[in-house]
């Protein structure tokens, strides 16, 4: 019987760190949803910060809803950076984080007492560009 690996990056938790939410009125009507990506890569903490913001805006302007959140992963001290940047960073960490963001936004929606608003599940390869266009290395602990 073989024996799983042990993951080679792992996600340690998340934060919703703003949510904002603005209703004006009670019809919801089609919703665009756009996303912002940033990334800290801490190379003494072995981790990789993903804040992630979506934006919900209803077509008439009746809700928009502006999420940030900051999910946290840590990848092995002998991880070749470069590598993981350019695969897990930009890849894996937003498919997720992106499921608790989801529920979030569906549960801050169901509360507010407006229509529950479920975004569909996304194919997120393309924040890959954006994503990696907006990675930082930082030296220093900043926890």
């Amino acid at each position: 019987m073989s024996k799983p690996n042990n993951a080679s990056f792992s996600f340690l938790g998340y934060a919703i760190q703003e949510s904002h939410i603005k209703v004006s009125g009670p019809e919801l009507n089609s919703v665009t949803v756009t996303f912002k990506p940033k990334g800290i890569i801490l190379p003494k903490l072995n981790q990789f910060h993903l804040e992630l913001e979506i934006n919900l805006t209803e077509s008439k302007g009746n809700f928009k809803i502006r999420i940030k959140s900051l999910g946290m992963f840590e990848f092995p001290k002998e991880a070749n950076i470069e590598e993981y940047k350019n695969s897990y960073f930009v890849t894996n960490a937003p498919a997720i984080l992106f499921p608790y963001i989801r529920a979030y936004i569906s549960s801050l929606t169901a509360l507010s007492g407006i229509q529950t608003v479920t975004i569909p599940t996304f194919n997120l390869t393309p924040l890959r560009e954006d994503l990696l266009k907006n990675i930082e290395i930082v030296e220093q602990n900043i926890l």
